[in-house]
């Protein structure tokens, strides 16, 4: 998506002819897009100099027999994006997802609250929402945090109110320690099944598929014939062939575009996982669009301009200091100027160690000889520390000293893991003949081990007695009930989410859903471990806040 692309879609833009296509335009767009270089050749000019030709005969080659190395070796590409139907309904979703995300607040939750005054600020309906998404979403110790999402309150404004939430919740506990919410109606992620997965990601392929056409269309508009850089379109603009295009290009004139497409090919695109692998989504090879040059120019331009001015500052002031003490001190920037310059806008100095480091960070195998196409069994890729040597980059000695340590660990883990191993299989051995565990005796076992955590290996006063250990089980049970029941509730939501997706997709489920009854009323209680035994929830309140200068040591006196 280029950045002149609007954040949320047009739904009825996209009914109409001249925004997206229709289904048949974008299955012949697709495949357009599919082999880009096959439009291009007919719509540049025909008229090749011989360079040209030998400059692309070897890698047209060579392309057709790694092309046919592709085809022979994927023969399913599972991240190719295919054609589906287009729903109008996933689009919606799609646009009331991207407000909420760049709002930071769930626009169709509508809480009602009224506006209230607590203390000396006022706090309106919308900013009482915004607060209590930004609560949700950051937790109540991000007080900067949530302050910038409301937008109109400050960190001091956001922590009086929670002060004031807080001091309310307490006095509500003295008179009924029972919650607001029972644990089942706190809402849970929703799980959804890998069928309703896949149909989003057909409904999204369709989408982005109609998205990337109306794209590529003001793309077409904007720059012409070289509004995709393939590698036919590369080599005659880096050859000089189109000079009137070239001249108008200032990337053209800038970059090796050749170049460009081939990192893209063998280095960033090309990694060992095939979900980062370009062979994986398609058999035609990496091609930039023309608005994704033009931006490159802009930020290098930018860039240089911004080194250039700062340079020539730290060389003005460097030359200002010194003709104090030399007054015949020359106007020349010097190298020194430069790296000054370069450290004080944080840059790297230079590319050492981006280069070596590629390899590890894309995931890429490399290999002393690439494997012949006739050889059965290829050698084993180099290590990364291998090719970082062989290109020169030296890793620290706590790298090595961290690494070492890791083998060592893992050595250690491997064989802790025999022996659990060989354990268990002992302990499996002499429980074959047992009998299996009824339900019922089961959760009074797993009741009295919780029971036996707190009263045996917690800090507690509590001692191990009939009289303590019975309400303690008690608690144990319910709390344990009411996480089931939670389950269930949890079940069920997910239940009909998917349900409610399907029917927003406008599809039958290809295997029937196992159906989900209501859990019915929920069941409450007041009985809880933290009242007998308190899990010091409410650690943050226990801190006693310092000044960063009250922590400073003070210096011990002198004589």
């Amino acid at each position: 998506m280029d950045p002149d692309s609007d954040a949320s879609y047009n739904e009825e833009s996209s009914a109409r002819e001249d925004g997206f296509a229709s289904d048949a335009d974008v299955e012949s767009d697709e495949e357009a897009h599919s082999s880009p270089r096959a439009p291009d050749a007919d719509h540049l000019p025909s008229q090749q100099g011989s360079d040209d030709e030998s400059s692309l005969s070897a890698y047209e080659r060579g392309r057709d027999r790694k092309r046919r190395r592709i085809r022979d070796g994927v023969a399913h590409r599972p991240f190719k994006r295919q054609k589906g139907v287009f729903s109008a309904e996933y689009l919606e979703l799609l646009n009331r997802d991207i407000d909420d995300a760049a709002y930071a607040v769930c626009l169709d939750d509508d809480f009602g609250l009224p506006s209230s005054r607590p203390g000396l600020i006022r706090w309106s309906s919308v900013e009482k929402q915004q607060f209590y998404e930004a609560l949700a979403r950051l937790g109540r110790h991000d007080l900067p945090g949530i302050a910038a999402r409301v937008g109109t309150k400050s960190p001091i404004e956001v922590g009086h109110y929670l002060d004031f939430l807080a001091e309310a919740l307490r006095l509500r506990r003295l008179r009924d320690r029972r919650s607001f919410l029972e644990l089942a109606e706190y809402p849970a992620a929703v799980e959804l099944s890998q069928q309703c997965c896949r149909a989003q990601e057909e409904a999204a392929d369709a989408l982005s598929l109609r998205q990337e056409h109306r794209e590529a269309q003001r793309e077409k508009k904007k720059w012409g014939d070289y509004w995709d850089v393939t590698h036919r379109v590369a080599a005659r603009l880096d050859h000089g062939r189109d000079a009137d295009v070239r001249q108008s290009l200032a990337f053209a004139r800038m970059f090796h575009l050749g170049r460009w497409l081939r990192l893209s090919e063998r280095l960033f695109m090309n990694s060992s996982i095939p979900a980062d692998n370009w062979t994986s989504v398609n058999d035609v090879p990496p091609s930039v669009w023309a608005t994704a040059f033009d931006d490159f120019y802009s930020l290098v331009v930018s860039v240089t301009r911004r080194l250039v001015q700062t340079t020539l500052f730290v060389s003005m002031s460097r030359i200002r200091a010194k003709r104090e003490l030399i007054p015949k001190t020359r106007d020349i920037v010097r190298r020194r100027d430069a790296e000054a310059a370069i450290a004080s806008l944080g840059m790297e100095p230079n590319a050492r160690r981006f280069w070596p480091e590629c390899a590890r960070r894309l995931r890429l195998n490399v290999y002393h000889e690439p494997p012949a196409e006739a050889e059965e069994e290829e050698e084993e890729p180099l290590a990364y520390d291998e090719v970082e040597g062989a290109l020169g980059e030296e890793r620290d000695g706590d790298c090595n000293q961290q690494t070492e340590v890791d083998d060592e660990v893992k050595q250690e883990s491997a064989s802790d893991g025999d022996d659990i191993s060989s354990g268990s299989g002992e302990e499996e051995e002499e429980g074959e003949g047992e009998e299996e565990v009824p339900s019922g005796d089961q959760e009074r076992q797993e009741i009295r081990r919780e029971a036996n955590e707190i009263l045996w290996f917690s800090a507690t006063e509590m001692r191990d007695v009939r009289s303590a250990r019975k309400p303690l089980e008690r608690r144990i049970a319910m709390e344990r009930m009411q996480e089931d029941q939670a389950r269930r509730w949890d079940e069920y939501a997910s239940y009909q989410a998917e349900l409610d997706l399907w029917d927003l997709l406008q599809r039958e489920p290809p295997t029937e859903i196992p159906k989900k009854q209501e859990p019915g009323r929920l069941e409450t209680s007041n009985l809880d471990v933290e009242s007998i035994y308190p899990m010091n929830g409410d650690w943050a309140g226990q801190l006693q806040y310092r000044a960063e200068w009250e922590t400073w040591r003070r210096e011990p006196p002198s004589g």
